[in-house]
């Protein structure tokens, strides 16, 4: 058995959508949708697809992920643990891991959002390609934060 615990490797998700192709992750709801119905998505894939956009297009590593998912204490089989979030959420996505629309596997180190994120607060969108999202933006930016780098 599991047992899930807070650990400060958890992290706050802001309200409002994340948008990206035909799919919104709405925060408030703790929900996946495509096209506006939603999508099932279990809770470990689910946080793993929230850090994965919180982390902006930026690898997330493995040891990251442990971190976030069952926190530093915990003794179970993470490998197996993370590759099954990973297909559960290109499942959900219809995402190929050999041609990645979505999450993109960097071999040996973890993975990385590459999709375009439209970040919609109070009506009010912001739209960034993953190129700019890896690159070009201050760090002190976050995805899910209230402040957004425009360009």
């Amino acid at each position: 058995m599991i047992y899930f615990r807070p650990t400060e490797a958890r992290f706050f998700v802001s309200s409002g959508l994340i948008k990206f192709d035909e799919f919104a992750l709405d925060r408030d709801r703790y929900e996946l949708l495509r096209a506006g119905r939603p999508v099932k998505l279990e809770k470990a894939p689910m946080e793993l697809l929230i850090l994965l956009l919180e982390k902006d297009g930026h690898l997330v590593t493995r040891q990251q992920i442990i971190e976030r998912l069952w926190g530093n204490d915990v003794f179970v089989d993470t490998e197996h643990g993370i590759n099954t979030a990973i297909r559960k959420i290109r499942q959900a996505l219809k995402d190929d891991s050999d041609q990645p629309r979505f999450v993109q596997t960097v071999t040996g180190k973890g993975y990385r959002f590459v999709a375009a994120v439209a970040n919609v607060e109070n009506g009010r969108s912001s739209r960034l390609p993953a190129s700019q999202r890896m690159w070009d933006r201050k760090p002190e930016h976050s995805l899910l934060s209230s402040s957004f780098w425009h360009y």
